[in-house]
């Protein structure tokens, strides 16, 4: 093989570790920060694990305790307990599947869907002042290099009733 080709193939390859990285270093960075301004509001009680079941649910109607479970990484006894403290909030409803009768369907409630979008909301206004201190111009290649990372890693092999479109608050 030509030494300039091998050379750029090599060069290439480092990009991508060093890329790849970088993700690895930025993406938690960002998940901390984002779950401490959601722990700063006072609009909100909720731990991230049940503001994430509520913007899975958001997107994902009807699905069984199990899947969420699925989705989250715990225990479907864990998720259970979860849940029932969204029920008792009236944020998620809980019902029996009349066709299976030992699975148990979960969606979200208007109160549960006005909660998150509060939450997003107040979050989202948050993380725009942290950004204030850049360009349009950087701001502009970031939306452009997270709409490509979205599309690069959007699947990754998981069953899609299991993957949240928007990405919001889910670290998974």
């Amino acid at each position: 093989m030509n030494s300039s080709i091998s050379s750029s193939i090599a060069s290439s390859r480092i990009s991508h570790h060093i890329c790849a990285n970088r993700i690895l270093d930025v993406v938690p960075a960002v998940m901390r920060c984002i779950h401490a301004e959601v722990r700063q509001q006072k609009s909100t009680c909720l731990t991230i694990p049940q503001l994430r079941s509520l913007d899975f649910l958001k997107t994902n109607a009807g699905v069984s305790l199990a899947e969420l479970a699925d989705y989250l990484g715990i225990s479907s006894a864990s998720t259970s307990t979860m849940i029932e403290r969204l029920v008792q909030k009236e944020l998620v409803t809980r019902t029996v599947d009349p066709n299976l009768k030992r699975q148990v369907i979960l969606n979200l409630t208007a109160a549960g869907e006005e909660h998150l979008h509060q939450v997003l909301q107040e979050t989202g206004d948050r993380l725009a002042d942290k950004l204030e201190q850049i360009t349009l111009e950087q701001i502009l290649q970031l939306i452009n290099g997270l709409g490509e990372l979205h599309q690069i890693f959007m699947d990754c092999g998981l069953d899609p009733r299991l993957v949240n479109p928007t990405g919001r608050l889910s670290s998974r």
